[in-house]
């Protein structure tokens, strides 16, 4: 059990079995090590060395005879935990660098019912205009009246208008009479196979594209951050509204 905690802090397997054979002893030759540990005397120099080298370890020659003594475990666990500090204040510098390339898109990706629910969440912040892909028919009820109950009323409150390009559904026809109080504007999309966008809703939003998915061994929320995708989406998105029929 301790092998494991050490090796999850940084020491590697013989390592940890070095140390402990020292911090048993209290103060150990290499010889004793070797016996403790059943590893062979070169192998213990060398960990003994790396040990003094990551400051667990020190030396000293008593009557020619070298001994070996190990920090103790308080002082190495105060020293981990600086460690993690100085990691936790560093992070957001750190996260910034990892995401400051324009080629590299940032991620996000949300599990179940309460995935689609952030995603939609985070859409609903913008104050620009959003453009959708969306078919109402095949919403989830939750999801619809997540929507209705705290998406559409945010959306109003920042006064964000949406284009949404809908799947053309005798259902959506109710939608029309609430356009201008929901700030919404819909066109009507005709698929060739008439099977619509397959439980799937796009939403884009200042360089961000969201991904809902409601089939039943698919349910989960996705936001990709990538200007050059959210561009290419909301091109294709204006080149089907030009051609798209009015509700």
């Amino acid at each position: 059990m301790y092998e494991k905690i050490l090796i999850k802090n940084g020491f590697t397997l013989k390592e940890a079995k070095v140390y402990l054979s020292i911090l048993e002893y209290g103060q150990a030759t290499m010889s004793m090590i070797a016996r403790k540990t059943q590893l062979e005397r070169p192998t213990v120099y060398d960990i003994v060395s790396r040990l003094e080298n990551k400051g667990f370890a020190s030396t000293l020659k008593t009557k020619g005879i070298k001994q070996v003594t190990v920090t103790p475990p308080n002082l190495i666990i105060e020293s981990i935990k600086n460690s993690l500090n100085q990691a936790e204040k560093i992070l957001p510098d750190l996260m910034e660098m990892a995401y400051r390339s324009p080629i590299k898109p940032r991620i996000k990706f949300y599990e179940g019912m309460k995935g689609m629910k952030q995603v939609l969440s985070e859409y609903s912040l913008s104050h620009e205009e959003t453009y959708v892909f969306s078919d109402y028919s095949t919403y989830p009820k939750e999801v619809l009246q997540f929507i209705y109950r705290e998406i559409i009323p945010e959306r109003i409150r920042r006064n964000s208008p949406t284009q949404m390009l809908i799947v053309n559904n005798p259902q959506h026809i109710d939608v029309k009479k609430n356009e201008k109080k929901y700030h919404q504007e819909h066109r009507l999309v005709n698929f060739p196979d008439g099977k619509g966008l397959e439980n799937l809703e796009i939403l884009l939003w200042e360089n961000k594209i969201g991904f809902l998915s409601f089939g039943n061994n698919e349910m989960f929320g996705m936001i990709i951050e990538s200007k050059s995708i959210y561009q290419m989406l909301k091109n294709i998105h204006a080149l089907i509204w030009q051609n798209a029929d009015k509700l």
